[in-house]
């Protein structure tokens, strides 16, 4: 009996050292989960994101993970946790995530994770945990060049070019959000109704266009034929499309992503327009053959990429 109990001991801590945890962290909802090397997912847990401290919602993330890697039935910590944040980071530290309570200043959010783990942690742009994810092992597997955009409480993206992650000069490249989208606005106007895309477009922008709490209801309501609702919709689906226009034509993927909480619950309504608005503005021959696809792997994409970006990160991919 004990040399059975050891012998499952240490089935479960090298298990465990091949193991990845994975957290996306979201102004409305916080998604953790445990996968093996290959990306097959083992264990998820999900809570709306704590109000109050910047404190509070990093002792959520630790025990949501602490909760997954008990479901997974791991004996040890996994061998690597990456963490997907809408925010401006350096190192372990978050310098600005607007969206995020108690994360508008610099906090220090990996060293406490893994300290309560006892796993090493790297921070990712969401953005490029969403795209890595969905091109690891969803939507984009195989694509050599790959544009996403995830909308949600914000919105984000994240590029593959030829093969590899394209993280930019300050490692949020592919932030659309801030894509203008009314040039003729006024900069210090833009987070009104006509500014930047990220206050048109995302799940709050569209809830606010059609006097609605939140997206989900004003995708209700534009179904059921309210004519305010309809116009809101029709407006986020066109400032998407020609986001998705420009960037199709500025790096030629093959395959553009539309992922996240709005496009999950709104796609029926946002696509047919975005697709659209792809196929008759992008440049004509990289039109020719791009595809618009919704995302594969829904809630799991920010925590998968992110654990995948950890796992590469180091050195074991």
């Amino acid at each position: 009996m004990l040399a059975a109990a050891l012998r499952s001991l240490c089935l479960g801590r090298a298990m465990a050292s091949h193991l990845l945890a994975g957290v996306d962290v979201g102004g409305t909802k916080i998604a953790v989960g445990i996968a093996d090397a290959a990306g097959r997912v083992i264990a998820t847990r999900r809570e709306c994101t704590t109000t109050g401290s910047g404190e509070r919602v990093i002792s959520q993330i630790a025990a949501l993970l602490t909760a997954a890697v008990a479901d997974a039935g791991a004996a040890a910590a996994p061998s690597v946790i990456g963490i997907a944040v809408p925010a401006v980071f350096e190192q372990t530290s978050v310098l600005w995530a607007p969206n995020i309570p108690g994360w508008q200043r610099e906090i220090e959010v990996g060293r406490p994770i893994a300290a309560a783990l006892g796993a090493p942690v790297s921070l990712h742009y969401d953005g490029h945990a969403w795209v890595t994810g969905e091109w690891w092992c969803g939507a984009a597997r195989d694509a050599r060049s790959v544009a996403l955009i995830a909308v949600g409480t914000g919105i984000g993206g994240g590029i593959i070019l030829d093969g590899r992650l394209h993280r930019g000069r300050v490692g949020v490249a592919g932030a659309v959000g801030w894509w203008v989208a009314d040039w003729r606005q006024a900069a210090s106007e833009r987070r009104g109704p006509n500014g930047w895309l990220e206050s048109v477009a995302s799940g709050p922008a569209i809830a606010r266009a059609a006097y609605r709490a939140t997206a989900e209801e004003a995708f209700r309501a534009a179904r059921a034929g309210d004519s305010v609702a309809q116009v809101a919709v029709r407006r986020a689906a066109e400032v998407l499309g020609v986001a998705a226009a420009n960037i199709a034509t500025l790096t030629d993927p093959e395959i553009i992503v539309l992922a996240g909480g709005v496009i999950a619950g709104g796609a029926d309504l946002l696509l047919p327009r975005i697709r659209q608005i792809v196929g008759s503005e992008t440049q004509p021959q990289i039109a020719c053959g791009l595809r618009v696809v919704t995302a594969e792997l829904g809630e799991d994409a920010g925590w998968l990429g992110a654990a995948r970006l950890a796992q590469m990160q180091g050195g074991d991919a």
